[in-house]
């Protein structure tokens, strides 16, 4: 029978292991290593299970925790599969927007687009395209807004070449368009607050005269109430009917009072109305000019953020 001694070797990088010399039938010494009934099983490598790589899946995916590795495997094999298909059909559909574009067909290129975009909205052709068609091959900045529907994801899909590309032609346009706009604005608000202000003086002017003669009928409507009902409780004393006729005439004129009051107050809640619609710039033409303008400011500003070089 073979002669075996256990040793425990402390120096070895490993001291968790153990090992151990045998005699070989020979007669020589061999070293090797005990097994440790209690030690837990290596993870099995891409050889362990035929070679295969397998896919990485969330802790959430109950699906995925119960395939074995094959099926992993199968499963993004299909989902590279169909996504070089929808890639595919993406590029063909580009290829028709080129042609389009080329034939002076831009709504049926931006049609195409679209579609490509929802077939692999990652690919950064799609937008690049967009953008050449909607300014005319970066020339004008005219559709500013329908740029910038197309910017987030020209930034996140478009390659850093092709941004500094598009950036050197189109950013110094979209800065003067930006320029010239905000020069208008500046001439437009100075326009309509002195416009504002000459209308403020005249409103208020109105609003205070209406306020006076709403007081004019309020305070006889109250005071003609205030003697109607103190003349009424003691009319009934007077066997001369002096005081109940007092009375009528009292309620009489509260009444005329309280119609005056109704149509002054009518009056003021319009004169107060003109005073505050004067401050709204969307209750005249030129406020509403103004507004367009900066609304239009606005948009340049996001959209030469988007394209200038210094965001790459």
């Amino acid at each position: 029978m073979a002669e075996e001694r256990l040793i425990d070797d402390n120096r070895d990088k490993d001291k968790d292991r153990k090992y151990r010399f045998r005699i070989n039938e020979d007669g020589e010494e061999e070293l090797e290593i005990v097994e440790d009934p209690d030690q837990e099983p290596e993870e099995q490598t891409e050889q362990d299970v035929g070679g295969l790589e397998v896919p990485e899946f969330k802790e959430d995916d109950e699906e995925a925790a119960v395939m074995t590795p094959e099926q992993l495997f199968a499963e993004r094999q299909k989902a590279e599969n169909e996504r070089a298909a929808r890639e595919n059909k993406a590029r063909e559909l580009i290829a028709g927007a080129e042609a389009a574009r080329d034939e002076g067909k831009n709504s049926y290129a931006l049609t195409l687009l679209d579609s490509a975009q929802k077939e692999c909205p990652d690919l950064g052709e799609i937008y690049s395209l967009k953008l050449q068609i909607l300014t005319d091959n970066f020339t004008s900045a005219a559709r500013a807004e329908d740029c910038l529907d197309v910017i987030d994801g020209y930034k996140e899909y478009a390659s850093a070449e092709v941004k500094s590309e598009i950036s050197k032609k189109f950013a110094p346009v979209v800065r003067d368009r930006l320029e010239e706009v905000e020069r208008k604005n500046v001439q437009l608000k100075a326009e309509n607050d002195e416009k504002k202000t000459q209308r403020r003086l005249f409103f208020a002017e109105g609003y205070k005269k209406a306020l006076v003669r709403f007081f004019i009928a309020l305070i006889p409507f109250i005071i003609f109430v205030g003697l109607g009902i103190g003349f009424s409780s003691v009319m009934y004393s007077d066997k001369g009917g002096v005081l109940f006729v007092l009375t009528i005439v009292f309620f009489a004129i509260a009444g005329v009072a309280l119609i005056a009051t109704m149509i002054l107050g009518r009056l003021l809640a319009i004169a107060a109305r003109k005073v505050s619609r004067n401050e709204n710039d969307s209750a005249t033409a030129l406020g509403r000019e103004y507004l367009a303008g900066k609304s239009a400011e606005e948009v340049l500003k996001k959209l030469y953020e988007g394209v200038r070089e210094e965001k790459f």
